[in-house]
């Protein structure tokens, strides 16, 4: 594993004050003082509360403060309470990726209301473009494709911290069709990157194969063969260890899946086709993702006078959980539509991402998509859910 590389965190930095005589700096002191009398339990309880733009400027206050951030009862609490935000990655039309990316906090019941950060615009990478391959406890998996060369470069980031590694891929000319995965095994408490492959060209003359790296060892070993590939992969789908995408071409009825703790592939069976649409719509989902620590699937593209469905499952594994949580219909749809769900409001109110150009909020009691309520680009856009946390990749992985 290549050394970590650091970039400049997010926080505001320590603004320069001056002292004059008949100044306020002793009240100032008798503050500080009686913050640090506080329990350090309980200050870094308060801290793992906030919003992030605020915990980030609680790291200028004093040094103590920046000490328990790296503290692992504070990171652990955070993770738990950390809610949903977005991260939203500008793909302008001449390129396939970029390095911008902006962080979205999103207030409970008020989209009117957003924390929008600018992430690592001018983070060190060797190459100027990444994907987001997946989100995991705060982490993401970065891939750069080097457009037709044999290399291939994948890093693990924590954009809150600016802290980022590199996985180091090998025998690229020797792999072909390549994808990846990152996540995390509670059993072991280690984070993993799975990648799947076929050996030859011609991905018919021999079986996909499978390797894992557990980040921190330096070497990927063999798993054997991978039953189906890790292709059309949904940032937002990490849940009870395992990663979930859809593969169409082996697995009818059924979300591909990795437990990263068995290092083993599954299926996760879908609601009888029966149930879906009525019976006479898609069988197939078109997105599958976490939202509020269940899966859900969609199951595809809004057409004019079409209804558009989102399934949950309320108990991870058991089928007979799966339940029509939410409809969209009379959507005034002019063409198809591909909707990619991000957030449910207790309210009802669904946040949704329309075709990569646009973010809208679906009001049902109005069965319309507002889309003057959130973010539109003048570029398309990919956009995931992601809870930030203040995992550090120097010296805990």
């Amino acid at each position: 594993m290549k050394k970590l590389k650091k970039t400049a965190s997010m926080g505001s930095k320590r603004r320069r004050t001056t002292k004059h005589p008949g100044s306020s700096s002793s009240s100032t002191e008798q503050s500080e003082c009686l913050v640090a009398q506080l329990p350090q339990a309980l200050i870094i309880d308060i801290l793992s509360r906030l919003p992030i733009r605020s915990i980030l400027n609680c790291k200028s206050v004093c040094k103590t403060w920046l000490h328990l951030m790296s503290d692992p009862l504070f990171v652990g609490l955070h993770m738990e309470r950390s809610p949903a935000n977005l991260l939203i990655q500008k793909t302008p039309f001449e390129r396939i990726a970029s390095t911008e990316l902006l962080l979205v906090e999103i207030v409970e019941e008020d989209f009117s209301n957003l924390e929008i950060i600018r992430l690592f615009p001018n983070i060190n990478f060797p190459d100027t473009d990444f994907r987001i391959l997946n989100s995991c406890n705060g982490l993401l998996c970065l891939y750069e494709d080097s457009y037709g060369k044999s290399e291939i470069t994948v890093h693990v980031c924590n954009p809150v911290l600016g802290e980022y590694i590199d996985i180091p891929v090998v025998n690229t000319d020797k792999k072909f069709e390549q994808h990846f995965a990152f996540g995390f095994s509670s059993g072991s408490n280690e984070y993993k990157v799975l990648q799947t492959f076929f050996p030859d060209k011609d991905i018919t003359a021999a079986p996909c194969l499978a390797e894992i790296y557990t980040v921190g060892t330096g070497e990927w070993r063999s798993i054997g063969n991978a039953p189906f590939r890790l292709e059309n992969l949904d940032a937002n789908a990490f849940l009870h260890d395992s990663i979930h995408w859809i593969e169409y071409s082996s697995c009818d009825g059924f979300v591909s899946a990795f437990d990263f703790v068995l290092e083993q592939f599954k299926l996760v069976a879908l609601p009888p086709a029966s149930q879906i649409h009525d019976g006479v719509g898609l069988m197939y989902p078109s997105s599958v993702g976490v939202i509020k620590g269940c899966l859900f699937m969609t199951n595809g593209v809004c057409m004019e006078d079409e209804k558009f469905e989102i399934w949950v499952m309320e108990e991870y594994g058991i089928v007979e959980s799966w339940s029509k949580k939410f409809v969209l219909s009379n959507l005034e749809v002019q063409h198809s539509i591909s909707y990619q769900p991000l957030y449910f409001l207790s309210s009802g109110q669904i946040l949704l991402c329309e075709d990569d150009e646009s973010i809208g909020v679906y009001v049902p009691n109005l069965e319309r998509i507002h889309e003057d309520k959130f973010y539109k680009g003048k570029d398309s856009f990919l956009v995931t859910v992601h809870n930030p946390s203040f995992v550090s990749l120097q010296g805990n992985l």
